[in-house]
């Protein structure tokens, strides 16, 4: 009788000790819903957070201000292709032979992402995610490159570098607005059709987590506003940057109403009452061209220089990132792995990746392992470790040092050999890795 009593007992204690555990111990954390939002050929200094005082950007302001605001962020690539490849694969564009533009016209018009490349939305995919696009994709024409034979659930948007914010015609004068594999009729400014699309997306998948890709066309060309003309059409003569004399007044209007749309993102998130359990990491795809802000950097969209890569990056998580400024080094391709990282860290750990995964510094201000990234674009090429950064060209070879000269003026190579001779050899190793049995196919 005494021997059941103590097992009874025995029992009982082991019960309250579980049930201990269980309230008291972690609980497993729901996976956070994943919102990128990029920018089309927006500039470091092209909005209010990153000193820009002409153009009112309070909602981007405001995700900066209780974010991370990161000073050190690069595009993969100085034009818009090569960047939202990386994005995608987590890879140097150069594995997926889209180291340039894929032009409207010409033999770069059939080729695309070969459907072979695991992309972001199919490894969310395997995580339990719901993913969609909405807006630009310039990742391939042809239907068989479509996002929806890419891994997205849903896509709405266009397939082109650019199209009219009106008619929806690309610079070829193609009609260019689709949902999924066809093309569709709408009406509205292309920036108010990605903003209300993108909220769609969040409300019809709010039970589950989700991966949306917004793909502003914001501030890209042509330069329309909302109440601007249409002016592209079939066999219609048109000029590249649009129907609007100021053009200035036109691109501030632009990043503005990007912004509007960013708000109105975020009030649904807060209706749905979604805000805390979702990442939002804001980017640009490269930057600007002279009508833009690079804020004092040197170059522009095209070139090798800091003003053709080093681009605005916010990450905002409400209640889980602590707000900071940081500088850390980051590229567009450290995305992938680190979303994925989030979603679910086993199926991270079972692929790899030339970007790494930046979680743990959004979540508690880790700092990254060095590393030396590179860039390379037509006849330009750059290799980047801390603050030393070497520029190549048909021209010269560059040495800058960042850290004192972040407007690359002061060439240091002579007084720096054995730096530049380093950065040399690590650059000709990574060419020689990347390019391994790949033929690029754009421009």
């Amino acid at each position: 009788m005494i021997f059941l009593k103590m097992r009874v007992l025995s029992v009982y204690i082991l019960f309250l000790c579980y049930l201990f555990t269980a309230c008291s111990g972690p609980k497993n954390q729901t996976p956070p819903n994943i919102i990128i939002i990029m920018a089309d050929d927006l500039g470091y200094g092209g909005i209010g957070c990153f000193g820009n005082d002409s153009i009112h950007t309070p909602h981007l302001d405001a995700l900066a201000k209780e974010g991370i605001k990161f000073t050190d962020f690069h595009s993969n690539g100085p034009v818009c292709t090569p960047t939202r490849a990386a994005l995608l694969t987590g890879n140097y564009q150069q594995r997926s032979g889209l180291e340039g533009v894929i032009y409207v016209r010409g033999e770069t018009r059939n080729v695309g992402m070969d459907t072979t490349q695991v992309t972001i939305a199919e490894y969310m995919k395997q995580a339990g995610y719901a993913s969609g696009i909405i807006g630009k994709w310039h990742l391939g024409y042809k239907k068989e490159y479509n996002p929806v034979n890419q891994g997205f659930d849903e896509f709405y948007g266009y397939v082109s570098g650019n199209i009219d914010y009106h008619s929806l015609y690309d610079n070829a004068g193609i009609y260019d607005w689709w949902h999924n594999l066809d093309t569709i009729k709408e009406k509205g400014y292309v920036t108010d059709l990605i903003t209300d699309h993108a909220v769609d997306f969040i409300q019809e998948n709010k039970e589950k987590p989700f991966f949306l890709y917004v793909a502003h066309e914001a501030p890209h060309v042509p330069f329309q506003g909302r109440e601007s003309a249409a002016y592209r059409f079939p066999n219609t003569e048109f000029t590249y940057y649009g129907p609007e004399e100021d053009r200035k007044e036109i691109y501030k209007e632009m990043v503005e109403v990007m912004d509007e749309g960013i708000g109105k993102i975020m009030n649904s998130l807060r209706t749905q009452k979604l805000e805390e359990n979702t990442l939002i990491l804001f980017i640009s795809d490269n930057g600007a061209i002279s009508y833009g802000d690079n804020g004092n950097l040197n170059g522009a969209k095209g070139n090798l220089f800091e003003g053709g890569h080093r681009v605005p990056a916010i990450a905002y998580w409400k209640n889980k990132i602590q707000p900071s400024v940081n500088a850390s080094t980051l590229l567009t391709m450290d995305i992938l792995p680190t979303c994925l990282a989030l979603a679910q860290k086993e199926l991270f750990i079972q692929n790899s990746f030339d970007g790494i995964d930046f979680s743990d510094l959004l979540l508690s201000k880790d700092t990254l392992p060095t590393r030396t990234v590179f860039w390379k674009y037509r006849k330009q090429k750059a290799a980047r470790y801390q603050d030393w950064k070497l520029l190549v060209s048909e021209q010269d070879t560059l040495l800058f040092n960042l850290s004192k000269d972040l407007e690359e003026k002061n060439n240091v190579k002579t007084n720096n050999p054995s730096i530049a001779q380093k950065l040399l050899l690590e650059l000709s190793h990574w060419e020689k890795q990347v390019y391994a049995g790949k033929k690029m196919k754009t421009q």
